[in-house]
């Protein structure tokens, strides 16, 4: 009986370990002294901020949307757990493929991208209202926008 419920013990112990997937979860930004890993700027507003998540466990820092797409866009997908952006309204870490996004060159953002994002449908369309002005963007839009252009 002893041996079978050691073995059982195992069993459970072995097979929870099975098919578990990695979490890669943000931490909070201390602006005291985090800074940005594109542009070195002191992530002051942290409703603003963004991070990567990579798969050995580096948290990748940026003070705009804009400083993480360009981190994006040079870093290779395989190394990526996960990434994260912040509700400008709330604050809540919001994953970036589940984030909406509104864009217009004249909103305030820590690096001057013009880009913010929500975690609701709701809470993007109230801010477009407030603001009378911005353009909806998905995250691949947002991946090749001419930023030089500045549309």
């Amino acid at each position: 009986m002893k041996r079978i419920l050691i073995f059982l013990v195992f069993s459970v112990l072995a097979l929870a370990g099975c098919g578990k997937e990695h979490a890669y979860e943000p931490v909070e930004i201390n602006p005291d002294i985090d800074v940005c890993d594109i542009c070195n700027m002191s992530i002051a507003a942290t409703q603003y901020a963004t991070e990567v998540v990579l798969t050995d466990g580096t948290v990748e820092t940026f003070d705009d949307i804009g400083c993480m797409i360009e981190y994006l866009n040079q870093e290779e997908e395989k190394n990526i757990g996960e990434a994260y952006v912040r509700d400008v309204q709330t604050g809540d870490w919001v994953k970036l493929n589940e984030a909406l996004f509104l864009y217009n060159k004249s909103y305030w953002t820590p690096m001057s991208y013009g880009v913010v994002s929500f975690a609701d449908e709701k809470s993007a369309q109230q801010f477009m209202a407030e603001e009378g002005k911005g353009k909806r963007m998905n995250l691949e839009d947002i991946r090749k926008h001419d930023w030089g252009a500045q549309q």
